[in-house]
């Protein structure tokens, strides 16, 4: 069913080893600016934390690629010395197509596409269906059931889809809510029409407390973790009264909660779940900004600035001691929306100077398309101005929108050079 009309058919991406040749051995000092490093070791310690924080709770962890995009960066959120796993999330079919030669090696097994059917697409996801041991779909309409079964009529050879449904647990992005018509609907539509459950199978159900972003501490964001624990579980109770012998997955995390899992026991999780409520399938742990995070995560309390693996360089290229409302004044760098973000978050500013470490005190406070407007964090009679063509180290607020800005990434190694390239899957 191949097709060369899908859209990552013509995305073209950087040359990784003409990249290499021009900057590896390179320190951070000698790349040009605006630019996204990486440092491996920090990257790699994060996704050895999430899959021991998985192995202590004895749940699977399914890793999300969404917001590095790379081959190199899945292949590490697979393994640590303790526990692996061969499933993996992504938010683009690009990514999917991207990632079959881990497939191929057998390292990775099973792929859910993390959006909602798209019904224009139905032709390329049947496609990757066929590449992968166990390509999943995310699920939360009814009429997504239809037009899935009515696509496998028209192509025989499809296979019988696989899919989580979305339970919408607080955060209103995407899902159905326990409890209501449209998710009774829904679950008896999948489970007792012979057209539609002959043609696609329920898998699980999957929750993200996207909300779990404004958490202040890990104990609170550890509360929404077993919220979204109990939402997959009632929905499951829900399915199971409907037909008894499924086999269910509930799929639960968002980097806040899946961060805070190491707070949690598996006796804690027993008797949590043991509260007159059976567990009605296999959890399942997923998170996606965690190798990196950000300012964002920061802000939940639930990690340390140390933790932090992604950051923009940028350069100092004016100042304006007249400007602003706090001393010295203002200062121009060469990094603006289109190489940041306009993400804000409880943490002041779009991204916060962290090197040189003596002007930590600088945020960027504004931004246009190109520009980024530093100003002071705090008054406070102390603060320098950075000398012009001084590069800069900034911590985005949020990690996934700064690297989608950027055409690769430059991976450093805990001595500021640049070990590696990578070059994200772009586009959809």
């Amino acid at each position: 069913m191949s097709n060369v009309s899908y859209t990552s058919t013509f995305n073209t991406h950087a040359d990784k080893r003409s990249l290499l040749h021009a900057f590896k051995g390179k320190s951070v000092s000698q790349l040009p600016t605006p630019s996204v490093i990486i440092n491996r070791d920090v990257f790699i310690r994060n996704c050895k934390k999430m899959l021991e924080n998985a192995e202590k709770l004895d749940v699977d962890f399914r890793a999300h690629i969404k917001t590095h995009k790379t081959l190199e960066g899945a292949a590490l959120q697979l393994s640590s010395s303790r526990k692996r796993t061969d499933k993996l999330i992504v938010s683009t079919l690009t990514e999917a197509w991207n990632l079959l030669p881990l497939v191929e090696e057998g390292l990775v097994n099973d792929i859910l596409y993390s959006l909602p059917v798209v019904k224009s697409r139905l032709e390329e996801l049947a496609d990757l269906a066929d590449k992968v041991p166990h390509f999943r779909l995310l699920l939360d309409h009814e009429e997504q059931l239809r037009m899935l079964a009515d696509f496998n009529r028209s192509h025989p050879s499809t296979k019988k889809w696989s899919a989580y449904i979305k339970i919408d647990m607080g955060t209103h992005r995407a899902g159905l809510i326990n409890n209501t018509d449209a998710l009774a609907k829904t679950l008896k539509k999948l489970l007792t029409d012979d057209s539609i459950s002959s043609q696609v199978e329920l898998y699980g159900f999957y929750c993200h407390a996207g909300h779990s972003y404004s958490s202040k501490d890990e104990n609170s964001a550890k509360s929404l973790l077993l919220e979204e624990i109990k939402h997959a579980n009632l929905a499951a109770i829900a399915a199971k009264e409907i037909c008894s012998t499924l086999d269910l997955h509930l799929s639960v995390g968002a980097t806040p909660t899946s961060h805070a899992s190491e707070l949690l026991t598996r006796e804690e999780l027993e008797v949590f779940i043991g509260k007159g409520v059976k567990m009605q399938g296999q959890i399942e742990l997923h998170a996606g900004n965690y190798p990196c995070c950000d300012l964002q995560q920061l802000a939940t309390g639930c990690i340390k600035q140390e933790s932090i693996s992604i950051s923009l360089i940028a350069e100092v290229v004016s100042t304006y001691p007249e400007r602003g409302d706090k001393a010295p004044g203002e200062q121009l760098i060469n990094a603006g929306v289109v190489a940041l973000s306009r993400e804000s978050g409880p943490i002041a500013g779009y991204g916060k100077v962290v090197k040189p470490e003596k002007y930590n005190n600088w945020v960027v406070g504004r931004l246009s398309q190109e520009h980024g407007i530093l100003v002071p964090s705090e008054d406070n009679s102390s603060t320098e101005f950075i000398p012009i063509g001084t590069q800069v180290r900034i911590i985005p607020q949020h990690a996934c929108i700064t690297a989608a800005a950027h055409p690769w990434y430059y991976v450093i190694d805990s001595s500021d050079t640049v070990v590696d390239i990578w070059v994200p899957f772009r586009g959809w």
